[in-house]
């Protein structure tokens, strides 16, 4: 038997010298990082509603049946602009609009002009779209008048 102390506020784990636990959460740690995840989750959702003016938070609310993942990010983005301050008064439908497009279509890297290669007839656009045309006889510069 030992005589050692946990500090003021540690719990004892279960797999401990005490008892033979299964090595995960008890249910009680479970069920309180539930609770805390749907209290966050509805503080979100709140904060959300106060920063979106009613067309917006209906704009919202149709993305987030089509688009979910596109949804999840608008509103984690809003989210940290409040939290940040960058937020004054309520946000418009115009501005979710710009939200929007901004998620969606993130803004182009630091290499902005197509690379042509040097024949002309291979042009690269940039994430991987390469388009390569077909050479035509008729393309020659012999046949210039």
């Amino acid at each position: 038997m030992s005589n050692f102390q946990l500090p003021q506020g540690f719990k004892p784990s279960a797999g401990g010298p005490s008892g033979g636990g299964n090595g995960g959460p008890s249910p009680e740690d479970r069920e309180a990082a539930e609770a805390r995840a749907r209290q966050q989750e509805e503080m979100k959702r709140t904060m959300i509603a106060a920063m979106l003016e009613p067309s917006a938070r209906e704009r919202l609310s149709r993305i987030s049946l089509t688009r979910p993942q596109l949804s999840a990010q608008v509103e984690d983005l809003l989210v940290r602009m409040g939290q940040q301050g960058q937020i004054r008064g309520q946000v418009t439908d115009e501005a979710l609009k710009g939200l929007l497009e901004q998620v969606s279509n993130p803004p182009p890297s630091k290499n902005t002009t197509p690379a042509l290669s040097a024949g002309g007839r291979t042009k690269s656009l940039g994430n991987g779209i390469t388009i390569q045309r077909k050479r035509d006889d008729s393309d020659s510069d012999e046949y210039d008048l």
